[in-house]
This record gives C-alpha cells, structure tokens and sequence, in this order.
C-alpha cells in the first residue's frame, strides 16, 4: 500500500522519542527527556511532529513502546497511540521496547537483561531483534549462572552496575525510529496480529499489592 504514514510513541524510557515515517522513510523525528511528566513532556513534541504529516493525510499504524522501562511512561504513550488512532482510524501496536534498540536490531540472539526489584533479576531473549518468550525472573545466583550461558550481546536500560554479573552488558535505550523499523520487518499477518491484541504496559511481574488488615464489612 502506497504512502503509508507510520508514527511510533517511545516513551517507556527517560530519553524518550517520536518518528514519523512514509512508506518506510523518515519524515521527522522528535526527542525529549522525562522520567516522572511523560503526561505533560509529550504533548507538545507530539504536536510538532504531526505537523510533518501532510493535509489530508492520515497515519495507517502507530505503533508504542511497551516497556519494561517506566510504567507511568509506557502508559501514557500506549493512551495518546489510542487517542490518535481513533481520530485516524488505525489500528495501535505495542512492541516490547527492547525491539528497539539499535544495537541489537535484527541480530540473530540477543538478550535483554534488568532489574526487577524485589530481589530479582530478569533475562528475555531476543532473536533476530524480536522478543520471542516471556522474561525469566531469577535471583542474584541463578541471575548470574543463566547469563553465563546466555551467547550473544546483552543489553539493559539501566545502568549495569546494578545488575550481579561477570558478563559484559551494555547499556542501551529504545528508540521509535526502531520501532518503526521492527514493524516494517514483520509480515502483514503479523502486522495484524499484533493490532488486534490491545497494547498493554509490560508487566515483569503482577503488581505488588498490600491488601488492607481491617475486615471487610
């Protein structure tokens, strides 16, 4: 299909990005840091960069970055991917964030590794630039012993020092530009796929919830 305008929303991570893309082809791109306003930070970058989207025209896809990164940050651009895909009448597609990062896209394996706080760590991996399986969550000992069998580059969104390892880990981000170019990768069917399940924040674990002590009534 001709001119298809694709705008991807990453805004799971501090150094958060916009891309705008017209049959595979970068229109525009917007940058901005937040790590707690994401609600207030977006707005206006977003603005700009639908500007470059020409009269008449609307977007075909958006897709978002899902996390896990900032769960107020995945949040709030999975809900402006849905406002905006109503008024244009596209579909929304959540991608894992670590599908978009540049170091790592397209590579044949890969690893994707965090922080999972709570005394556990996680390791998901990742092939040819896709998240192919659930994150597994290990503590400090396994953590190290799995990433020691784990071949190919690992990468995480925090700084590495934080994380129990021998192994090297670099330091990484997403970025919506390849995002965009993860969704291009795919196939239509997968394409639609992914647009008829409903874009959720990336969830390493349920909530921790603290049920209150006072008795129902």
């Amino acid at each position: 299909m001709p001119n298809e305008w694709i705008l991807a929303i990453e805004t799971s991570v501090t150094d958060a990005t916009l891309a705008l893309s017209c049959d595979g082809h970068s229109q525009s791109l917007q940058h901005f840091s937040s790590e707690r306003s994401q609600e207030c930070d977006l707005f206006a970058p977003l603005q700009e960069i639908l500007t470059h989207l020409p009269a008449g025209k609307k977007l075909t896809a958006i897709i978002a970055g899902t996390g896990p990164g900032s769960y107020n940050g995945a949040r709030v651009g999975i809900a402006a991917a849905q406002a905006l895909a109503q008024v244009h009448g596209c579909g929304v597609a959540g991608l894992c964030s670590f599908e978009g990062v540049a170091a790592i896209h397209g590579s044949e394996s890969a690893w994707a590794v965090g922080d999972a706080r709570r005394g556990s760590f996680f390791v998901m991996p990742l092939v040819n630039g896709r998240v192919t399986s659930a994150p597994e969550l290990l503590g400090e000992a396994d953590f190290q012993t799995r990433l020691a069998r784990c071949h190919g580059p690992k990468v995480t969104f925090e700084s590495p020092g934080r994380l129990p390892s021998g192994s090297e880990i670099i330091k990484a981000t997403s970025t919506a530009e390849i995002l965009i170019k993860s969704w291009l990768a795919r196939t239509s069917e997968e394409q639609e796929a992914l647009q008829n399940i409903s874009a959720e924040a990336f969830y390493l674990r349920p909530p921790h919830i603290t049920k209150s002590k006072k008795k129902a009534l």
